[in-house]
């Protein structure tokens, strides 16, 4: 009489099915830890811009002018934040020395040009409907990309421009 005894241990395919099982496990954490981060990159973008909107207002008490006014930015108080055009000062130094603050807004401004995906930030002031306002612009990554997010602002191209998806509005007071 022959008796078989059963060797304990695991077959190749329960093997498999673990590692499968614990691959997709891996996968839809992944996806999920990335979509966190880019809404945390995302509420600190909003969070500056809303920082930069108090400091816009601050420089509109102590110089009556909406915007940076004229030697800030591109020359005339627009484009992006902590980019230096040629012979101007960026607009987040006019911000800081006019208002007295240390506060030290950082973006990837320095680098962006032309790009639709340099989550940045951008300034811009204009007269509408009597009123002198200015936009604080900046490119998200989470959020709608239809090319149409901010019509009716100052700078209604910086959607398809510069991938501009959010903006805040400061109205002279």
């Amino acid at each position: 009489m022959v008796i078989w005894a059963r060797q304990k241990g695991f077959t190749i395919v329960e093997l498999l099915i673990v590692i499968v099982v614990i691959a997709i496990l891996a996968a839809i954490t992944i996806v999920a830890y990335n979509g966190i981060q880019q809404r945390a990159r995302d509420t600190k973008r909003k969070d500056d811009v809303a920082e930069v909107a108090k400091l816009v207002q601050m420089y509109n008490v102590d110089k009556g002018t909406m915007g940076t006014g004229s030697g800030c930015g591109n020359g005339n108080g627009a484009g992006w934040l902590n980019y230096t055009y040629a012979g101007y000062t960026s607009m987040m130094d006019c911000l800081k020395t006019t208002t007295n603050t240390t506060t030290n807004i950082q973006d990837d401004s320095i680098n962006c040009g032309q790009v639709t995906t340099c989550h940045a930030y951008m300034q811009y002031t204009c007269t509408l409907a009597g009123q002198t306002v200015t936009y604080i612009y900046a490119n998200l990554e989470g959020g709608t990309h239809n090319g149409d997010e901010v019509d009716g602002t100052c700078a209604p191209n910086n959607d398809t421009l510069y991938g501009m998806n959010y903006y805040v509005k400061v109205v002279d007071s």
